[in-house]
């Protein structure tokens, strides 16, 4: 059995990989089973909703068994069923510690082997990520799910988010806006006391603030940091209230003192800006989409439900 560090080197070395060409990697740290990480592909800088399932394998007992020019990956019946049946195209990742290499396969009734109580998949060695360009393309190729699919399919990804909040834990987002650039960006942190993930810089031309994160997070209703803004404001009162500092008592003078010049934000603002760069902090609430997201999700995903259940006439 592979160590857990050289586990941890695998996802590290596919988050880089994807991370350096600005698609969105999420580690699925709360397990689906089978999946370890989903990838979203980013087109001219913008997410699209298409997003593929990923199992990584790390370690150099992956490459014991190999051909001229593939090599040879074995599993189970249940998680061959399991790939093939979800509803995201899935891709089995390759990684080699010691070289330093990644190959990848995707999974469907065409790339899996029955052989005997086992299956195999058969994994190309120039199916390497070594050309970024090939790789890409690759992934941009698989046959995605429609619409529908695509919107559900990224609930289940956020589904941590949303359990850690219902669970009582706190959970904020944080991004810049660089407010003097004509196509709008952001770089966007979303984080607990027990999780964080930064993304890639998001481009979002034309739809504003809110309208990227009503994309984003459709399930949360987003309120103000308000202990972020008060600190953000602080050096604006300083900057405009401070009148001179007395050396000898070691105290500073104001027009008018913080608690009387602060105002409480209305809606959600910047809790700081520079006049480059206006720096958001907000916390995340399930809405009622989210509520409803959890409780029909439990129910889809019950493996204890009955999927047949007979009737009669008689």
């Amino acid at each position: 059995m592979e160590k857990p560090q050289t586990e941890r080197l695998g996802v590290s070395a596919v988050e880089y990989f994807f991370s350096d060409a600005g698609w969105l990697f999420r580690e699925q740290t709360t397990h689906d089973y089978g999946i370890d990480a989903h990838v979203e592909i980013v087109e001219n800088s913008a997410p699209t909703g298409k997003i593929i399932a990923l199992q990584i394998k790390s370690g150099l007992s992956f490459f014991k068994e190999e051909t001229l020019d593939s090599y040879i990956f074995r599993t189970d019946d249940k998680h061959v069923a399991y790939w093939v049946r979800h509803s995201m195209p899935v891709v089995l990742i390759l990684f080699n510690p010691d070289k330093k290499q990644l190959f990848w396969q995707n999974i469907d009734q065409h790339t899996v082997e029955s052989v005997g109580k086992t299956w195999k998949i058969t994994v190309p060695k120039e199916q390497s990520f070594d050309d970024t360009h090939n790789v890409l393309s690759g992934f941009k190729a698989l046959t995605q799910p429609e619409p529908y699919l695509r919107r559900l399919n990224r609930l289940r990804i956020d589904r941590k988010w949303m359990d850690l909040i219902n669970d009582g834990e706190e959970v904020k987002i944080q991004f810049d806006d660089w407010v003097n650039k004509s196509l709008s960006r952001y770089q966007i942190t979303i984080f607990s006391g027990k999780d964080k993930e930064t993304w890639p810089t998001l481009y979002a031309p034309g739809i504003g603030i809110e309208g990227m994160l009503e994309h984003f997070f459709p399930w949360a209703d987003l309120t103000m940091d308000l202990d972020a803004h008060e600190e953000g404001a602080e050096s604006d009162w300083e900057n405009q209230c401070f009148l001179y500092r007395d050396n000898e008592l070691g105290q500073s003078f104001y027009s008018m003192p913080f608690s009387e010049w602060y105002k409480s934000p209305v809606g959600i603002t910047f809790v700081s800006e520079d006049g480059e760069i206006a720096s958001y902090s907000l916390f995340l609430t399930l809405n009622s989409l989210g509520i409803s997201f959890l409780e029909l999700d439990d129910y889809l995903s019950d493996p204890d439900a009955q999927e047949t259940i007979g009737f009669t006439l008689d």
